[in-house]
């Protein structure tokens, strides 16, 4: 003879009435039992149209200048970490 199939007792609190319910999966409910679950309005969209943007912000480039500026600002940077760690 089969033994008989045992289930695991899983209760909850309900977050809205605080009674105690069984459930295997309370997460799927936001923790709620039955009642309360099926008091609340649920709300379905169709038909989402995806929000993007029409034109996103562009970068034109950078200028000579710009590039000159940036990469000596690097190399001063760069000289005085080379000196302090070398020479002090």
């Amino acid at each position: 003879m089969d033994k008989p199939t045992y289930y695991k007792a899983l209760w909850h609190n309900c977050n809205k009435c605080r009674i105690h319910y069984m459930s295997e999966a309370p997460h799927l409910k936001a923790y709620l039992c039955d009642e309360c679950w099926n008091s609340m309005p649920h709300y379905r969209m169709e038909d989402v149209a995806p929000q993007r943007p029409e034109k996103g912000p562009t970068y034109t480039g950078a200028e000579w200048k710009e590039i000159i500026l940036y990469t000596t600002g690097n190399l001063i940077c760069l000289a005085i970490v080379v000196y302090y760690l070398w020479f002090k």
